[in-house]
């Protein structure tokens, strides 16, 4: 069996983005939002349901590419409609960046998902 490691690259970063995510931004990002009351209750825990569903999807993302790192034929669809998922949310990461005035490089998404995007594609170029 031939490993394809893009696909496993793919799935240590989305492993990564999903430990981040969790442990650093849930403490850093959830937390202060939870607390804040200059928003909403509801806007709030709309946020909270968000940010947990962008858990999952990276969960996800991690599991289905280390799948794909060991069985690539059988994954190509699946990956094929991950890479164009992941490189929409890159372009909608980048158009919030833009429409919110926040420079890019300081959202960890923008990290991401063009790497998830491109490990995607390698792999099934290979």
């Amino acid at each position: 069996m031939v490993m394809n490691s893009a696909y496993a690259l793919a799935a240590a970063a989305a492993a990564t983005g999903f430990a981040v995510h969790t442990f650093v931004g849930s403490k850093y990002v959830v937390a202060p939002h939870l607390a804040a009351r200059g928003t909403t209750r509801t806007s709030r825990w709309l946020m909270f349901l968000c940010w947990h569903a962008v858990t999952l999807c990276l969960v996800a993302l991690s599991v289905a590419f280390g799948w794909a790192a060991l069985a690539s034929a059988e994954a190509r669809p699946t990956i094929l409609g991950l890479t164009v998922l992941n490189g929409a949310i890159a372009a909608l990461c980048l158009y919030t960046c833009l429409r919110g005035g926040l420079p890019p490089w300081r959202i960890p998404p923008m990290y991401l998902f063009p790497v998830l995007t491109i490990l995607g594609a390698i792999g099934l170029a290979a």
